[in-house]
Formats: C-alpha cells, structure tokens, sequence
C-alpha cells in the first residue's frame, strides 16, 4: 500500500515537473524568435552589429500609452512632434544619448531599467526655460552658451561628436537654411537663437 501511494507521488511529481518545463519552452518561444537581439545591451549600443536601429520595434507602446493623471499628456507622445530626428529612432536617441552601464555588465543584462534611464534634464530646458517656447518649468536659463558645448548637446546625437563630426565646416547660414527646410528632422532646432547658431558654426569651423 505503501508502495504504491510513493509511486502515486512520485508520478504526480514527475507530471508537475513535465508541465514546468514545457511551460517554460512554450514562453520561450514566445519571446524569442531569430531576429530578436539575444543581448540588450548590444541592441542598444550603436557600435554593435546588434544594433536595432528602430527603437519602436520594442518600444511600440510609448506611442499610445497613457499617464497616470488622464488630463496630462504622456511625455513621449507629447514631444516626439518638436524632438530633432528623421525617424522615430533618431527622435528617440536625441534624448536617450546612452546606455547606462553603472550599475555593472551583470546587472544590466537581467534588467532593462537601467537601458538608456538617463535623459539629460538641460536637453528639456532648451524649450522649457523662460526664453523657450514651451510652458516654462525652469525658473532660470540652464542652457551652455558655448559652441562646442552647444553641438554636443544640440548636434551631437545625429551628427556624432565635434571631433568627428560628420558636418564639419557647415557655416551659420547653411545650419539656418537647414533648421528652415527641416532637413533631416531639423526644423525643432529653431528654438536656437542666430548666436547660438553662430556659435556652433564657429566651434564646427575649428
């Protein structure tokens, strides 16, 4: 009697163990299929053969997605119209610059909070300062008055760094032409003032 009541058991456990691991397999295959990028951190890493270069093919939902109070708008639905960049990847990572690796290689990898967290708060001050076009939530003008500093910040996330840029030597007049035409999802950048253009002519001249 014995003996049968642990094989009873024993095969009750063993079926329990047959429908976790084929649950597992089954959600597996769900989530992964071979054009999926195995690492994120290397999906997000543009020097990466992983890069995926369309940051809506995982993130779809940031378009329609609601905000806590119904009254206000979400944030990324709310910008993407005036953020600089071609397409949805380009807008994207003009404000999520880079992968933030802080917290270690390990940790990263088993969690996406910690992909492309930061956005720096200065990029919102631009048109949220008191000489801005946006409703003002800065009290004081926190943007950098410097050239090099203004590529970096205004230029940089399509045009790479000043030392490498791709539009070195562009004058004053053909960045404002380009502001004017939207050229490459330019026109946002017509929150800069003639000095400011000026400005990052000068540091691209150099």
């Amino acid at each position: 009697m014995k003996d049968r009541l642990l094989s009873k058991r024993k095969m009750r456990i063993g079926l329990l163990v047959v429908l976790f691991l084929s649950a597992g397999a089954f959600n597996a295959s769900l989530t992964k299929s071979d054009d999926t990028p195995k690492n994120l951190i290397a999906s997000h890493d543009r020097s990466s053969s992983q890069y995926n270069t369309n940051c809506t093919d995982c993130h779809s939902n940031i378009l329609t997605e609601k905000s806590l109070n119904s009254t206000i708008p979400n944030a990324h639905a709310a910008m993407l119209p005036f953020t600089p960049g071609k397409n949805s990847n380009g807008k994207c990572v003009w404000c999520h610059r880079t992968v933030d690796l802080a917290q270690g290689t390990a940790r990263v990898e088993k969690s996406k909070g910690n992909l492309r967290k930061g956005v720096n708060m200065v990029l919102c001050a631009v048109c949220h300062s008191p000489s801005g076009p946006g409703s003002q939530f800065f009290q004081v003008e926190v943007t950098p008055t410097d050239g090099a500093s203004l590529y970096e910040l205004m230029c940089a996330a399509c045009h790479r760094s000043l030392p490498n840029s791709q539009v070195m030597g562009e004058s004053a007049s053909e960045i404002q032409k380009k502001i004017n035409e939207n050229e490459g999802g330019m026109g946002p950048l017509k929150v800069l003032s003639p000095e400011e253009i000026k400005a990052i002519a000068a540091a691209l001249a150099k």
